[in-house]
């Protein structure tokens, strides 16, 4: 098994109200396109989703991760959650000579924060995974790969974070015409 796990928190100021900016987050199929290297697969009722990260590491193993979540959001004390659930079909575990294949965890926390006409957004997300070894690592002791993937993983969490948060203020202004004109 490889130990995956990994969190990554920012805060950051994005270019709108309160209001404006939970309202803009609060699209799940949008927001996912911000996060690199995870995809959604399916949405359900309820706000459920299937996502899937998806990246190649050291140049050859393939790393597959699905992650079953729902949404929660609350416009009271504007937050957002995402948290895993386990009640979407199985995922099956597989492994080949360069490539794994499980189930994993994904949540996320977004707080807003009114601040001088904009809003100060403090993000966490995580992920954590334990997938069964590429074949192809077998001889490689448990530790190295460990220590290897958790370095990997956690500069995998704080990319994804950077990219969600350039990537969202970058479409911003988009979204506001698309949101004004229709």
């Amino acid at each position: 098994m490889i130990k995956i796990a990994a969190k990554a928190r920012f805060s950051f100021m994005f270019p709108a109200d309160r209001k404006t900016t939970f309202e803009f987050y609060s699209d799940m199929t949008r927001m996912v396109n911000y996060l690199q290297h995870i995809e959604l697969v399916n949405a359900l009722p309820g706000s459920q989703y299937r996502l899937y990260y998806n990246t190649v590491e050291l140049g050859t193993y393939h790393i597959h991760v699905y992650c079953d979540v729902r949404m929660d959001m609350d416009s009271d004390c504007q937050t957002m959650r995402v948290v895993s659930v386990e009640n979407l079909p199985t995922i099956e575990t597989e492994v080949t000579i360069n490539a794994t294949t499980t189930r994993g965890f994904y949540s996320s926390e977004t707080f807003f924060h009114e601040e001088d006409g904009q809003t100060r957004v403090e993000y966490t997300l995580s992920l954590q995974a334990n997938p069964p070894r590429p074949k192809g690592m077998r001889f490689m002791p448990r530790q190295m790969v460990d220590k290897i993937a958790n370095n990997i993983t956690n500069h995998r969490m704080r990319e994804i974070a950077e990219n969600f948060i350039e990537s969202s203020i970058a479409d911003f202004p988009r979204w506001q015409i698309e949101r004004e004109t229709s």
